[in-house]
């Protein structure tokens, strides 16, 4: 009841009153944007990236074990390589492992069971790629000696100066 009395008072008029003001418009309309507007405002950005993991094997300079394990393979004679000229760029689908057998190069193992010796740039360790390094997919899917970077897992980033094939010499003497 008081509600309605208090609503009564509120809407008569007083003597003394002024007229009511008008409300000013506002300077901004206030509404939805157009599909044109919209198209203006928002952006959509799709970013893909790709980043391939290639694991390491075990090697004399990356092999933490307590002791040597005795094998059969420890009494046969070590691999003798030799350097051959190799591709500028490998296909990085066909790498399938890698080995730190050097300081400064680290042994890329591919799906054709080739040897690619990946000489590391100056001030690069391959001790520091002991568990695998990890590359960012390129557009042309290749993996480039004096263009791309290989990642280690501790941090390192090293650009790759050469590639060199290596090839199996037999010791015939």
């Amino acid at each position: 009841m008081l509600t309605g009395a208090f609503l009564w008072i509120m809407a008569a008029p007083a003597a003394d009153a002024a007229t009511p003001v008008a409300v000013p418009e506002p300077l901004v309309a206030v509404g939805a944007p157009t599909t044109d507007q919209m198209s203006s405002f928002w952006q959509v950005v799709i970013e893909q990236q790709l980043i391939i993991r290639v694991p390491a094997q075990r090697s004399p300079l990356n092999n933490f074990a307590a002791g040597p394990s005795p094998s059969r393979r420890a009494t046969e004679l070590p691999i003798v390589w030799k350097e051959k000229k190799a591709p500028k760029c490998i296909a990085m689908r066909n790498i399938l492992g890698m080995q730190a057998v050097q300081r400064d190069s680290i042994d890329i193992i591919t799906r054709q069971k080739q040897r690619l010796r990946a000489q590391l740039n100056r001030g690069c360790r391959a001790l520091d790629f002991y568990a695998g390094f990890y590359m960012q997919g390129s557009k042309d899917g290749r993996l480039c000696e004096d263009r791309d970077e290989i990642h280690a897992r501790t941090g390192a980033k090293c650009e790759i100066d050469k590639f060199r094939l290596m090839v199996p010499v037999r010791d015939d003497d």
